[in-house]
C-alpha cells in the first residue's frame, strides 16, 4: 500500500470503520440474493455473447471476487454485463474466443495504467444525454440478439453481429416460430415483471426461469419445440480451466501478430469497462451515501479483466443491475460481493448437471426484461421535451450505437456536446462570468453560488458538496444569480444533489433564477424537486 498511496480499496476502508455482526448478517442476507439474481443473467449474457452459459458464471464469480477485494466502491458487484453483448458477439465471430481473451487480457493492463495514471476523474465528462442514448442502444443491441430464442426460432449459423442483419434473419424465418418456445418467453417475461411489482427483493428472473425449466421438462416438451441449454450446449463443466492460448498463439510472433490484430478491441472493451464500471459506482454512491475511489475502482477493473481472461471468462464490469440490487438489499460492504461470487460457484458446483435443462426461451425472457429497465425509456420524452443540443445527443449516441459502435457514440457524443457548448458560450460573448461554486456554510444553511456556463465538464461539483451536509443543516440554498445557462448533464447533477439532501431531511431551495437560467431550471423539470 505503501508503494501506491493512491490505491484505496474499498473493503479495507469499512473494515477500518468498524464492521459489526449486523453489518456481516446484512451483507450475507444481500449477497445470496445478489448470487440468484446473477446466476441466470450471467448465463444468458454469455449466451449473446457467442461462448458456452458456464464462461459467464466463471466470469460472475472472478469479477465478484476480485473486485469486491479490491475495488474502490462499497457495495458495487461486478461481472459479465449487457453492454458488452454486441462487442463479445462480433469479437468471437471475427476473431473467435483467444482473440477475444487476448483482447481482455489486454484492456486489463490498459485498466491498470489508466487507474495508475489516475484517469478516474475523466468519466465525469461524459454528457447524461450521451450515457442514456448509448444505454438505449445497448438494450436495443441485447434485445435484437434474443428475438429469435424468444420467439422459438433456431439461431442463425454463422451467428450475425449486426443489429439489422439479426432483424432481417427473424423476418425471414417468422413462419418457423415456436409456439412453445414463445409461451416459455413470454411467461417468464409476466412472472419477471409482476415479481418486481411485488417487491425489487425478490429475485425474480431466477424464480421465472425455475418455473420455465419446471415446466417444459415435467411436460415433456420436445427440444424441436424449446430448445435448452444442454441440446445447444451438451454439458455443463463446473471446472475452472486456464485458458488454453498454445493452439492459436503458438510462438511469440503470433502472439504479436494476434495482439496487433486485437489492439483497437482491447481499448474498446478498456474504455467501455472504465465508463460502465464507474457509472455504475456512481448510482452505487447515489443509493447509499457513500463516495467511491475512481482510480482504485479501475485498477481492480484491470486486475479481474486479467484474471478473468486467464480463466475462460468474458470482460468485467461493475453492473448496474446486480449493484442496484445489492445497495436495496442493505450491504454494509464488498464482503456481500464475495458472498455473491461464492453463492454462484456454490450453485455451479452443485447444480451444474441441471443447468442443461433451463429452456433457452427462458434465458431469452429474462434478457428482454433487463432491456426494459436498461432501455430508460421513461428518461426520452422528459430530454425530447427539453429540446435542443441534448436531444440531439441522445439520439446520436443512440443511433451511432447501434448502427455502429459503442466506443464510437462515447466519442462522437463527446465530441458533439464540446461544439454546442462552443456555440452557446458564442451566442452571448457579452456576458463574462468565471466558471465556478463558491460554498458559503452557516450555522443551519449551506450556500453554493454557480456562476458561469454549468455545463457537462462541470457536472461533479454538485455531488462534490454532498459531503458538506451536516446534521445541523437545515437548508440548501442553490444560488443561480450569476449562472448563464444550465445543461441536462449539470441539471442532472443538481437532480441527485437534492434527492441526497432530502434524503437527510434538508430542504432545497434555488434564488437567483434569471434569463436563460431560469429557463433551463423549468425545462429540465428542476422546479418539481427544488423550492424556487
Amino acid at each position: 500500500m505503501a508503494f501506491v498511496p493512491w490505491f484505496k480499496p474499498a473493503l479495507a476502508r469499512s473494515l477500518k470503520a468498524g464492521y459489526s455482526r449486523s453489518d456481516f448478517a446484512a451483507d450475507i442476507s444481500a449477497g445470496l440474493l445478489v448470487g440468484v439474481v446473477a446466476l441466470p443473467l450471467s448465463m444468458g449474457l454469455a449466451i449473446a455473447s457467442g461462448v458456452s452459459p458456464e464462461q459467464g458464471l466463471y466470469t460472475a464469480i472472478i469479477g465478484g471476487v476480485v473486485v469486491s477485494l479490491l475495488g474502490g466502491s462499497r457495495v458495487q458487484v461486478a461481472g459479465p454485463a449487457g453492454a458488452f453483448v454486441g462487442i463479445c458477439a462480433a469479437a468471437v465471430i471475427t476473431h473467435g474466443y483467444l482473440g477475444l481473451a487476448l483482447a481482455t487480457l489486454m484492456a486489463g493492463v490498459m485498466l491498470l495504467a489508466f487507474g495508475a495514471l489516475r484517469l478516474g476523474k475523466y468519466i465525469g465528462y461524459i454528457p447524461y444525454p450521451v450515457v442514456i442514448g448509448f444505454t438505449t442502444g445497448i438494450a436495443l443491441i441485447i434485445g435484437s440478439t434474443q428475438i429469435d430464442s424468444a420467439l422459438g426460432i433456431a439461431d442463425p449459423t454463422p451467428a450475425m453481429p449486426d443489429f439489422i442483419g439479426r432483424l432481417a434473419y427473424v423476418l425471414r424465418h417468422s413462419g418457423e416460430i415456436s409456439f412453445g418456445g414463445l409461451a416459455v418467453s413470454a411467461g417468464t417475461l409476466a412472472v419477471i415483471l409482476s415479481l418486481r411489482k411485488i417487491s425489487l427483493k425478490i429475485p425474480g428472473a431466477l424464480i421465472a426461469v425455475l418455473i420455465g425449466t419446471g415446466m417444459v421438462t415435467l411436460l415433456g416438451v420436445p427440444d424441436s419445440s424449446v430448445q435448452t441449454i444442454g441440446s445447444k450446449f451438451k454439458e455443463i463443466s463446473a471446472s475452472f480451466h486456464l485458458t488454453d492460448w498454445s493452439a492459436a498463439l503458438p510462438d511469440r510472433a503470433a502472439w504479436l501478430h494476434k495482439a496487433w490484430e486485437v489492439l483497437p478491441l482491447a481499448f474498446g472493451i478498456g474504455i467501455l469497462v472504465g465508463i460502465e464500471s464507474l457509472l455504475c459506482a456512481v448510482v452505487a454512491d447515489g443509493m447509499t451515501g457513500d463516495r467511491h475511489d475512481s482510480d482504485t475502482e479501475l485498477a481492480a477493473q484491470g486486475v479481474a479483466n486479467l484474471a478473468s481472461a486467464c480463466f475462460m471468462g468474458l470482460p468485467v464490469t461493475g453492473v448496474i443491475a446486480r449493484t442496484s440490487t445489492n445497495a436495496r438489499a442493505g450491504a454494509k460492504s464488498p464482503i456481500s460481493g464475495l458472498i455473491h461470487a461464492a453463492t454462484i460457484l456454490a450453485i455451479l458446483l452443485i447444480l451444474a448437471p441441471l443447468v442443461k435443462l433451463i429452456p433457452l426461451a427462458s434465458l431469452a425472457g429474462v434478457l428482454l426484461s433487463v432491456c426494459w429497465y436498461m432501455a430508460e425509456l421513461p428518461l426520452w420524452p422528459r430530454l425530447f421535451r427539453a429540446g435542443g443540443s441534448d436531444m440531439v445527443l441522445l439520439v446520436l449516441a443512440c443511433l451511432i450505437t447501434v448502427f455502429a459502435d459503442l466506443i464510437w457514440a462515447v466519442g462522437l457524443g463527446v465530441i458533439a456536446a464540446f461544439i454546442f457548448l462552443l456555440i452557446r458560450k458564442n451566442s452571448h460573448p457579452e456576458k463574462d462570468e468565471p466558471e465556478s461554486i463558491a460554498i458559503e456554510e452557516a450555522t443551519d444553511e449551506i450556500r453554493l453560488v454557480l456562476s458561469g456556463h454549468l455545463h457537462f465538464g462541470r457536472a461533479a461539483e454538485p455531488r462534490a458538496t454532498e459531503t458538506r451536509l451536516k446534521k445541523s443543516t437545515l437548508f440548501l440554498t442553490l444560488d443561480f444569480s450569476h449562472a448563464l445557462f444550465i445543461d441536462c448533464s449539470y441539471a442532472q447533477a443538481i437532480r441527485e444533489l437534492a434527492a441526497h439532501a432530502r434524503k437527510h431531511g434538508v430542504v432545497v431551495r434555488a434564488t437567483g433564477l434569471t434569463g436563460r437560467a431560469a429557463t433551463d431550471f423549468t425545462r429540465f423539470g428542476l422546479r418539481e424537486v427544488i423550492v424556487g
